[in-house]
């Protein structure tokens, strides 16, 4: 058997196949954390969490009347929109809204949360809720349902804030 004594010549077509090759896998290991579900999965589920916790610890500072953490919930340009269809913007008058509640009823909130998703720095929180108030002069009991979405927005600093809660319902009867 005769074996050439010359290398086989390099092809045309890949001249520097190697170097291309560990290009290509250099890349492809850059690019694989964003192309991969659970890339993305594991910090929006981080959110997820953090999200549901934000909106448990708001319906427990409602009810313990904690007015200054739960005016920390929210960006400073917030916009609460009542079942009246009232709008009240900004810090000051979430802040007069929170002392009217809580000086006059006791509230026993439940939030049912329906959809909890997260899009870049928006998420939003979207569920029913049902909400015993008693009135805190007379001891009168005042039952609602209805439903809510609180939108939060990430701010600069990392936190994610409330920048539209909304609540919809029928009124309770009398009213």
């Amino acid at each position: 058997m005769n074996v050439p004594s010359t290398p086989p010549a390099k092809s045309p077509l890949f001249p520097s196949s190697r170097r291309a090759a560990v290009a290509f896998l250099a890349f492809a290991t850059i690019l694989a954390p964003t192309f991969s579900p659970t890339a993305t999965a594991a910090p929006q589920a981080s959110t997820i969490v953090t999200l549901a916790k934000m909106r448990e610890a708001w319906v427990q500072d409602l009810r313990t009347k904690q007015l200054e953490p739960i005016l920390k919930f929210y960006a400073p340009d917030a916009v609460f929109l009542q079942p009246t269809g009232e709008r009240i913007t900004g810090s000051a008058a979430l802040r007069t809204l929170f002392q009217t509640i809580m000086a006059t009823f006791n509230s026993d909130l439940t939030l049912h949360s329906q959809n909890l998703e997260t899009s870049g720095d928006l998420a939003y929180d979207s569920g029913d809720f049902q909400e015993t108030l008693t009135t805190i002069a007379s001891g009168a009991k005042i039952t609602a349902k209805g439903s809510y979405i609180i939108i939060f927005k990430r701010q600069q600093n990392g936190r994610w804030q409330i920048v539209q809660h909304v609540w919809t319902g029928t009124p309770p009867p009398g009213t």
